[in-house]
């Protein structure tokens, strides 16, 4: 069978084949392994927050991925469910990460744990060496509540393995005030034990929320994740198509560049399409391209347009209508003139703009606003 597979992956959670615009997350991300693993030390969590669509969990995959590769340490990984607490998967998954690490130890037939590093320069890239020493566990007091004291157990197996730990929140809009403080409270306990333990929390805007903060996370590194430069568009169009043997015309990438708006999901979705529309030729061309654009838009209205407009309220309809209105119009909308637009003043109307904002509907650039989804302020004035 001669059938080439979509190289492309739009969806939730689906890892791009390529991974682009994010090099400030595997720099932090990288340097935090550093920390942990040769400097013998906690090092602050690191923060991703944007709207959705944008790679956070990606990111959060790609972290993973680069812990195991360089150092052969495993991730525990929790997303949050809306209205349901997350320690006990937490615990759970958490006691899994032990057991195995567990077994790890006993193949060896030995306890140790990590002392310190160097890096190494490879042909491969850079690397990490991690000294061992063998001896007695580590000294330390099983807390009472579960998730320090499956934390505990945990690094103290991974210690003993001579290995350390990633652990990555998901969603954590969704978690309660209480459970994120108690979770941060375990972490901000251990920071003086120098547990070889690296932390990422990803959430939406709305994790930045002062009612909804904790000390913890406000020391860590804070990211945030938006769209991508054309550049980066480019790239992940154009090699993902030539990698697998089918390459994308320059004129064919410029259209699907400009209709992206740089949105990541967006970018996956219309290179999908431009791979589909070219089955049977050598190339992806302009007119593969266009039917592309076509064949993403429908998928965009009865999916994300749709959703994004029936989660808003009657009033923030009114809002992105307003907004819609300009940028179909003018090809500008600001703050002030989607106020003077639904002749309001603007203090009146900066809360619906800040739902917005949070929501993921809307896109601030500097003082510009913009809709998240390419696309959707002309589906806004049609419908």
């Amino acid at each position: 069978m001669d059938r080439m597979p979509n190289p492309y992956r739009p969806g939730f959670n689906a890892p791009p084949p390529i991974f682009v615009g994010r090099d400030g997350v595997l720099a932090s991300v990288s340097e935090g392994l550093d920390v942990a693993a040769l400097d013998g030390r906690t090092p602050r969590p690191l923060i991703l927050t944007g709207t959705r669509g944008v790679g956070k969990t990606v990111a959060l995959g790609e972290a993973a991925a680069l812990a195991a590769e360089r150092l052969g340490w495993p991730t525990v990984h929790v997303e949050v469910r809306p209205k349901r607490p997350f320690t006990p998967l937490l615990v759970e998954r958490l006691a899994a990460a032990r057991d195995a690490l567990e077994h790890t130890t006993r193949k060896a037939g030995r306890s140790t744990h990590v002392t310190g590093g160097k890096l190494s320069a490879t042909a491969l890239g850079v690397g990490a060496e991690v000294m061992i020493e063998r001896g007695a566990d580590p000294v330390s007091t099983i807390p009472a509540d579960p998730i320090g004291r499956a934390l505990t157990a945990t690094m103290l197996a991974a210690m003993r393995a001579g290995a350390g730990l990633v652990l990555t929140l998901d969603e954590a809009q969704l978690a309660t005030r209480g459970e994120l403080a108690a979770f941060t409270a375990v972490l901000q306990e251990h920071m003086g034990d120098d547990w070889p333990l690296v932390v990422l929390v990803a959430g939406l805007p709305s994790l930045r929320d002062p009612n909804r903060s904790v000390t913890y996370l406000e020391r860590g590194e804070w990211q945030e994740l938006g769209l991508l430069d054309p550049d980066d568009v480019r790239q992940a169009l154009v090699e993902p198509a030539a990698t697998a043997g089918r390459p994308m015309d320059d004129a064919a990438a410029d259209i699907l560049v400009g209709a992206s708006g740089g949105y990541p999901y967006a970018v996956q979705l219309y290179g999908h399409h431009a791979w589909r529309a070219s089955d049977g030729s050598r190339h992806i061309t302009t007119d593969h391209a266009r039917t592309a654009l076509d064949a993403a838009r429908r998928e965009l209205e009865e999916g994300l347009y749709a959703s994004r407009w029936n989660d808003a309220s009657p009033k923030e309809q009114e809002y992105l209508a307003a907004v819609a209105a300009l940028i179909v119009r003018t090809g500008e909308a600001t703050g002030p003139l989607a106020a003077a637009e639904l002749g309001a003043a603007q203090s009146r109307v900066s809360y619906l703009r800040d739902r917005l904002l949070k929501k993921g509907t809307l896109y601030a650039e500097g003082p510009r606003l913009l809709f998240l989804t390419p696309g959707m302020a002309e589906w806004v004035m049609k419908h």
